[in-house]
């Protein structure tokens, strides 16, 4: 006869992970689902253009940050939380490939999401996006309080001031100390934007 202990470490041992942060399907707006639908595109091809034209030290960044397998996302989940350092890479819309330095970022056990320095800022939140882990937050200038994804306006003028844009991408986690969000078609500057996190 099983003991009580035996039956509640199978009924943890069958109970799937929880996602980290909230469910996200229901406050995504429908054009940013079909940016992130084109990730796999938008990387090939801004990829392309940027091994073919970028400085060495840029390659050497870019592919830096891209090696590595991601860890399945209950995995990923415990990892996410905490200080990082965060470098932004800008592919396409005019010039193949820009790296930016090192800003802080931060990442809450809730998944909040918020870039602490730097002229540009995004804050924003992780979570699951059909089964997967995404970011959605607003990118916005230092100085300005930018609204929850949630609540921009349907209709999004780039050049406004004050200056706040939807994004969205796609998280991916590869040890501890490293991840990477993948944000195909920002509006503004680039076709794909790739922050890179570390610590």
């Amino acid at each position: 006869m099983r003991t009580r202990t035996a039956i509640l470490i199978a009924a943890l041992a069958a109970t799937p992970a929880a996602a980290f942060g909230p469910d996200l399907a229901p406050i995504i707006r429908a054009e940013d689902r079909i940016r992130l639908e084109h990730v796999d595109t938008v990387a090939g091809r801004t990829l392309r253009g940027a091994l073919a034209q970028g400085t060495p030290d840029d390659l050497a960044m870019l592919l830096q940050g891209l090696a590595g397998r991601p860890l399945p996302a209950d995995r990923a989940a415990a990892l996410l939380p905490g200080d990082w350092w965060c470098r932004m890479l800008k592919l396409a819309g005019g010039l193949p490939l820009v790296v930016y330095q090192p800003f802080r970022c931060r990442i809450d056990a809730d998944g909040g999401f918020v870039k602490l320095t730097g002229s540009q800022r995004m804050q924003g939140m992780i979570g699951d996006l059909d089964g997967a882990q995404a970011y959605l937050g607003t990118g916005y200038i230092a100085g300005d309080t930018a609204p929850p994804y949630a609540n921009l306006p349907d209709s999004i003028d780039p050049a406004a001031t004050p200056q706040r844009v939807p994004e969205v991408g796609m998280v991916e986690v590869v040890s501890p100390t490293r991840a990477r969000i993948l944000m195909p078609l920002p509006m503004l500057e680039s076709d794909l934007n790739i922050l890179l996190l570390t610590r």
